[in-house]
């Protein structure tokens, strides 16, 4: 059975085969952090794993400005646009975001009070930042382009032991000192750097060239207009633990953080689930066969909903085995998240159409109106129920977003194919009230374990009945990404 499990693997084409890699690589590093989680939780008050959280989400709004998300889709672009000479786009890139990173570096030194002000973290945390900044970029361009080449081995080594050391020098700073959350900081900074330090070297030994004037504008032209877009997924996804620690304090901050996090492992689910998705979806678009198309995707919509809420009902579980009791009362964060990764799930599946149709135009106007929404609403929510109101508000945008792009991919298939819509919206509706009324009314049964667990295993019994239709929709997916 091995070998013909090797066999077929060996068989497997260079493409499949790094995917397949990727995707284990991507969950084993979420695992080792979601592993290692617990363990930082029990050594860190909710004060110090607040200072850790308020530093990664100050780190991912200066990425955002100083490398202009050069690591993202543009960078693909790049490859193909200039595969003759990828070294130089590479180091061209390279050269853009360290010389970004150095002169909001030396803005910062002069007006250093203000910004520690404002991040509430002292000088040598924002020096970290920078001292990332300027290296770690290279780690992005490097990793990319080895994805696009199909090169995974380098990749997954390094992937894990970068995550394996993060962690257990991580672990070994906080013990060793009491300023636990600055170490904690501090050990992350030292590991990518000294990745970033050999990958930048690495990229520009590879090179002829430090800067190519084409490549450059090329780049920051396509990229400028797609920043406001950056910066509003941005807030979506991190900005209200920053809210939290200005609103409310850093100790809320590490609360809401670490809730936020357990609800983020159905991201895992969402991502996964739509990353085998799209191959099947875009062949039924390519077919026009709206109904089959409307109705597997209904029934995954279920099964996503389903999910949420048998993670949800587990809160008060999850919560224990992540965090010691003065992370408990966080436990109301978790449903809220996992809601509104349900809502994310169907905006990603319309938004999907939209990008068949090639009508991507306007998913930045609403990723910025749902940004300024959810910074308006965070502000009164917090200021008026707590910290926990943040999930709430997010989980709002979450939903507005869903309708919005269900809105706008209907005017695009009517547009392109005259045909009237893809989805049935009366169920739709119906389903999202549905989880949104069952998943918020558990909570009313977290000291209630018997009635939570009864409910649960009704739902594992439903699913036993009906695993014909489970195996059904796999195996109709599965075909059609084959053919894909």
């Amino acid at each position: 059975m091995f070998g013909k499990l090797l066999n077929r693997y060996r068989a497997i084409p260079i493409a499949a085969k790094a995917s397949i890699w990727f995707i284990v690589c991507s969950v084993l590093q979420k695992c080792i952090s979601m592993i290692t989680l617990p363990i930082f939780t029990r050594l860190m008050s909710t004060e110090q794993y607040g200072q850790f959280n308020v530093y990664n989400s100050w780190l991912q709004i200066f990425t955002i400005f100083v490398t202009l998300r050069l690591n993202y889709a543009v960078f693909n672009k790049g490859m193909s646009k200039f595969k003759e000479d990828r070294d130089g786009y590479t180091s061209t890139m390279q050269t853009i975001t360290f010389l970004l990173a150095a002169a909001l570096f030396a803005v910062y030194l002069v007006f250093r009070k203000q910004v520690n002000a404002l991040t509430e973290l002292p000088t040598f945390v924002m020096v970290a930042i920078f001292l990332e900044l300027l290296f770690t970029p290279a780690i992005d361009f490097w990793t990319i382009r080895k994805r696009y080449e199909y090169i995974y081995k380098p990749v997954v080594y390094r992937t894990l032991l970068m995550t394996g050391l993060n962690a257990a020098l991580g672990v070994a700073a906080v013990l060793m000192t009491t300023e636990k959350g600055y170490a904690r900081i501090i050990s992350c900074v030292f590991v990518n750097l000294c990745f970033g330090v050999s990958l930048f070297v690495y990229n520009r030994r590879k090179a002829k060239t430090w800067f190519n004037k084409e490549y450059a504008k090329f780049a920051i032209l396509f990229n400028i207009p797609l920043l406001m877009h950056y910066v509003s997924q941005y807030i979506l996804d991190q900005f209200d633990r920053i809210m939290v620690q200005k609103l409310v304090s850093m100790a809320a901050a590490g609360l809401y953080g670490v809730a936020y996090n357990a609800g983020m492992i159905m991201k895992i689910v969402t991502q996964s689930i739509n990353n085998a998705l799209i191959p099947w979806q875009y062949n039924k678009l390519e077919k026009q066969e709206f109904r089959e198309l409307d109705d597997v995707l209904f029934l995954i919509f279920i099964g996503v909903a389903a999910c949420a809420f048998v993670f949800s009902s587990f809160a008060p579980e999850i919560m224990h085995i992540l965090a010691p009791p003065s992370y408990y009362e966080a436990v109301y964060v978790i449903p809220p998240v996992a809601v509104g990764l349900v809502f994310s799930f169907m905006y990603t599946a319309f938004a999907n159409v939209e990008f068949f149709f090639d009508q991507n135009k306007f998913t930045m106007y609403i990723s910025m109106a749902g940004a300024l929404l959810n910074i308006v609403l965070n502000y009164f929510g917090i200021k008026l129920f707590g910290y926990v109101a943040a999930a709430y508000t997010t989980l709002f945008c979450y939903a507005v977003f869903a309708l919005c792009h269900y809105l706008y991919m209907t005017a695009s298939v009517k547009k392109a194919l005259g045909v009237s819509g893809v989805f049935r919206s009366g169920r739709l509706l119906v389903l999202s009230a549905a989880i949104l009324l069952f998943t918020i009314a558990m909570i009313f049964f977290y000291d209630k374990a018997l009635i939570r667990y009864s409910i649960n295993l009704l739902i594992l019994l439903v699913l036993y009945l009906k695993r014909d239709l489970v195996k059904d929709l796999y195996g109709r997916v599965r075909s059609a990404k084959k053919k894909k």
